[in-house]
């Protein structure tokens, strides 16, 4: 994950902005407890939702306590969300992401600060591995599949597929109901796509400078084209979120997909206008 899944905070309701930030807390806190402090330097917000996805289709019943962490100090009313079986899962999803993502970075690219990321993680991993062997198993191949893509492949749409998968698999790996679990697959499915056009799309200079693989440099595409991408597996993931039930904070998670992910998905694009000198209107 990338860190690109955020809402618009000025559009919810207090309680739901409240929600959002204590199961943020509340990866946190799982984290910590299962995988050491050190993987709480990892934590994404894009783990954090997925948790609310999750907890939301299970249909738990989830509580929360006053946050005491040093770095929510100034905020006497943040809260965290307790442990939970669906956030212990997105616990092990950001911790095994984090390390492959750093892992491949420092094959590919020797960066230093990644490879030393990957060895913090490591210890980390291994009680993840242990607690979910389906999920490290996946997560492992999905990244060996995501380099063969671009080896063997590169085309744009059909390099966007193996995050798409990685994702979708990860709607078979939990209870959830048999009535949800295809919009719910399709949701994530969709999800995936959308975060590494984004996080293609945002690197594409970065890229260049490396000579690295990009897909949408090798396909010439213009903003026009990521644009159509990027807005169409929204849109797909938006309707398959309709078809849904989750037990509670919808109105939340709708901030996220039709708010939130539009947002910034405008803003990365709008990053092109300045890179090429044109003012956006």
């Amino acid at each position: 994950m990338f860190g690109y899944i955020g809402t618009i905070e000025s559009e919810l309701k207090v309680r739901e902005a409240a929600s959002y930030k204590s199961w943020y807390c509340g990866l946190c806190k799982c984290m910590k407890s299962h995988y050491g402090p050190l993987s709480t330097l990892f934590l994404q917000y894009d783990c954090a939702f997925l948790a609310l996805l999750f907890s939301g289709e299970l249909g738990e019943t989830v509580d929360a306590k006053r946050c005491h962490c040093l770095h929510r100090c100034h905020d006497p009313h943040r809260k965290y969300r307790l442990e939970t079986p669906a956030l212990r899962f997105a616990a092990a999803v950001n911790v095994l992401l984090a390390y492959y993502k750093c892992l491949d970075d420092w094959r590919d690219e020797k960066d230093l600060k990644k490879g030393a990321a990957s060895l913090l993680l490591k210890r980390a991993v291994k009680r993840a591995g242990r607690d979910y062997p389906e999920l490290q198993a996946r997560t492992e191949q999905f990244y060996r599949d995501q380099a063969a893509m671009e080896t063997n492949d590169g085309r744009l749409d059909a390099a966007a597929d193996p995050t798409g998968k990685y994702l979708e698999s990860l709607g078979d790996m939990l209870p959830f109901p048999e009535a949800e679990k295809l919009p719910l697959k399709w949701l994530l499915y969709n999800l995936g796509r959308w975060i590494y056009l984004m996080d293609a799309w945002d690197d594409r200079e970065k890229d260049q400078k490396k000579g690295a693989f990009n897909p949408y440099l090798k396909a010439n595409a213009t903003k026009e084209d990521a644009a159509f991408g990027l807005y169409a597996s929204l849109d797909e993931a938006h309707k398959a979120f309709d078809l849904l039930s989750p037990s509670r904070d919808r109105g939340l998670m709708e901030n996220v997909l039709t708010l939130g992910c539009p947002e910034r998905t405008r803003r990365v694009l709008e990053e092109t206008d300045k890179e090429e000198g044109h003012e956006s209107l």
